[in-house]
């Protein structure tokens, strides 16, 4: 019965997630950042968007990882759940500095294009996070 509440816990926080990120993603103006492109396979705009989103997405997972962690310290504190804590707040700032809407807001305007390489990284630690935040709700 836990597993099944679990699932529902993890399924509306990444709905929420999505949701959210979504938002962040179409209201977010990407054209106009400025980066230099020399005829790229792949649209840069849709590549960054697509980092967009999943960056945002996976900083509000970990937001809730960072949440049930706090709990369980609170309720718990050993050194296991203050390590738990630390990674999660290590791979969240790792999610809002590669967020590309942080060096817009900062002023640089010009970025290296790699194509799918620029969020692929992103989408996998999308889906570690996926898991530590259905981990922490079994």
């Amino acid at each position: 019965m836990e597993t099944d509440s679990a699932s529902v816990k993890t399924a509306v926080v990444v709905g929420i997630a999505a949701l959210v990120s979504g938002l962040v993603t179409v209201t977010t103006g990407i054209p106009a950042i400025g980066l230099p492109i020399h005829g790229t396979p792949l649209d840069i705009e849709t590549v960054i968007q697509v980092k967009l989103f999943v960056t945002t997405l996976n900083a509000i997972v970990l937001l809730a990882i960072l949440w049930n962690y706090l709990r369980v310290y609170r309720d718990l504190p050993n050194r296991f759940t203050l390590s738990l804590l630390l990674f999660t707040v290590a791979l969240l700032l790792y999610a809002v500095s590669s967020n590309p809407l942080l060096p817009i807001i900062l002023g640089f305007r010009h970025g290296t294009t790699l194509g799918p390489f620029m969020f692929l990284p992103d989408l996998f630690a999308s889906i570690a996070s996926i898991v530590l935040l259905y981990q922490s709700y079994s």
